[in-house]
């Protein structure tokens, strides 16, 4: 494949991140697609955001599991910046890619908090609004990982990494699972070398600076998450 430039959370080093804004303008900028996160609320709506709680990118304080997406709506998703965001749902973001040459990698945050099905939530409204081919999933919760597997084999489910590498490695071989995501600076020329001798597609996080994307581009990743445009 081609090297695809994700924006990592929508285009976050300009725009608040994880808001609708921040996938628009990363669309905008020329960024081939978008990382986002998705958690489950307390009345079963897929919201994205990073945390668990809400309380570093909004007004508000609490989990996102035990509010409503009304309640969680009553905060201003701005980071800090000027002006009021709404947390998006899931079904935002691929309304709006539809019809695109747009990309998004849907990251589950189910390693902290296991979201009783989420996995089959987010494959059923992907499939609903026909935009499969546009999407890759990820997680770092292995069973995760591998119920996407089980739901479908045809579609694309990442590995993600930020620790422990020969051990997130060797799941990954014995799991057959095809698509690495580690965090940038575990990569190098002979683990890139050997990934590829196993027919792994490479996706890392979250790539700094030109010099570094240089660095991994040279390498031969296939996908880069930033925050900053950086091609």
């Amino acid at each position: 494949m081609s090297l695809k430039n994700l924006a990592h959370r929508g285009y976050s080093a300009k725009y608040p991140e994880n808001t609708m804004e921040a996938f628009i303008k990363a669309y905008d900028r020329g960024f081939d697609g978008v990382e986002t996160d998705v958690h489950l609320t307390k009345d079963g709506e897929m919201v994205l955001i990073h945390d668990e709680k809400i309380n570093r990118t909004s007004t508000g304080k609490g989990y996102v599991k035990d509010m409503t997406l009304e309640e969680l709506r009553q905060f201003n998703y701005c980071y800090g910046q000027y002006g009021h965001y709404d947390i998006p749902t899931l079904r935002q973001l691929l309304e709006y890619i539809k019809d695109k040459d747009f990309i998004v990698n849907i990251e589950l945050k189910t390693d902290v908090i296991h979201y009783d099905g989420l996995e089959e939530k987010v494959y059923q409204l992907v499939k609903e609004m026909g935009v499969e081919k546009q999407i890759y999933y990820s997680s770092f919760y292995l069973p995760s990982v591998l119920r996407l597997k089980e739901l479908d084999s045809h579609i694309y489910v990442g590995y993600l990494m930020e620790h422990s590498y020969a051990k997130k490695y060797k799941e990954l071989i014995e799991n057959d699972i095809l698509a690495f995501h580690p965090r940038h600076n575990f990569l190098n020329k002979k683990r890139v070398e050997q990934l590829k001798q196993q027919n792994k597609i490479i996706a890392t996080w979250t790539v700094l600076d030109f010099k570094e994307y240089e660095r991994l581009k040279k390498l031969g990743v296939d996908i880069i998450i930033s925050n900053d445009y950086l091609r």
